[in-house]
């Protein structure tokens, strides 16, 4: 490890690094015109792309920097999938569009009449998979490099605000570009977005000892709500939610979590990355 890189270091370095890519390609975006209505700017154009994928980026970086082929090996291997991790997994598939419709049919039980069809719904998955730059493109920065780091020096609940705050910030231009989506989102519930789930998956961190694959489904399935038609706002409450039963379950309570983290990880195969723990 570089010792240079120590201490509270590579958290402020990762956020410079994925705070100037994505705003530095976003900007320059801006400034050729790659942002306007039908130029590309769709999410094919390069810069458009290399802002998106902004966080993950900075994440490869500093796990290089920081530890090396080891820190590589070891933040690619949280993303694959185990068979551990399966029982997560489905209820993540399952469960938070499940509460997302719950809580349309109580606000605003007309929205569902939209949804599309079952064939529509399923094959929408890959697709904002595949469109939607959020999930790979930045919890292999966002919960990838920078929440276990700030674990190691925050309790759970601080560190989970912390970085849903930061989290909020970055996508902060955003609301300022017509041809993006979060540009038609009210700030204000945006932030309790962040916040809210922020904490499910610094919960879900916690619960799985670090597995990446669930943070990558649970940001998939917040855009995908999106992407069937959920509104924002009861989208947004079945967050709020979640996060206030961890909470008041104390599912963030440090001296829980450090008891969690004092169990030995489960071995699934051989070479698993439980191995390597967070």
């Amino acid at each position: 490890m570089n010792r240079a890189m120590t201490g509270d270091r590579p958290f402020r370095v990762y956020l410079w690094l994925a705070f100037g890519i994505t705003w530095g390609a976003g900007g320059l975006g801006l400034l050729v015109g790659a942002f306007q209505p039908g130029a590309l700017a769709a999410p094919r154009h390069p810069l458009y792309l290399l802002a998106g994928y902004g966080p993950s980026i900075a994440g490869v970086i500093m796990a290089a920097a920081t530890e090396g082929r080891a820190g590589l090996r070891q933040l690619f291997g949280r993303a694959i999938p185990t068979w551990a991790g399966v029982p997560w997994y489905a209820a993540v598939l399952a469960g938070y569009p499940a509460a997302a419709v719950a809580a349309s049919w109580l606000l605003v039980p007309h929205s569902l009449s939209g949804l599309p069809s079952w064939d529509r719904l399923i094959s929408l998955v890959p697709i904002t998979l595949v469109l939607d730059t959020g999930p790979l493109g930045e919890e292999f920065g966002w919960r990838g490099f920078a929440l276990p780091r700030l674990l190691r020096r925050k309790s759970p609940l601080p560190a989970a605000l912390i970085i849903g705050g930061i989290w909020f910030a970055w996508h902060l231009p955003t609301f300022f570009i017509p041809t993006l989506s979060q540009s038609h989102l009210s700030i204000p519930v945006f932030i309790v977005n962040s916040v809210s789930l922020s904490i499910l998956m610094t919960w879900l961190h916690l619960r799985t000892r670090g597995d990446l694959f669930v943070m990558i489904l649970v940001h998939l399935m917040a855009n995908y709500c999106g992407a069937i038609g959920i509104p924002f706002s009861a989208e947004v409450s079945a967050e709020v939610a979640l996060a206030a039963l961890i909470v008041a379950g104390e599912g963030l309570h440090a001296q829980n979590t450090r008891r969690r983290l004092r169990r030995p990880p489960v071995r699934v195969r051989p070479h698993s990355r439980d191995q390597d723990g967070l």
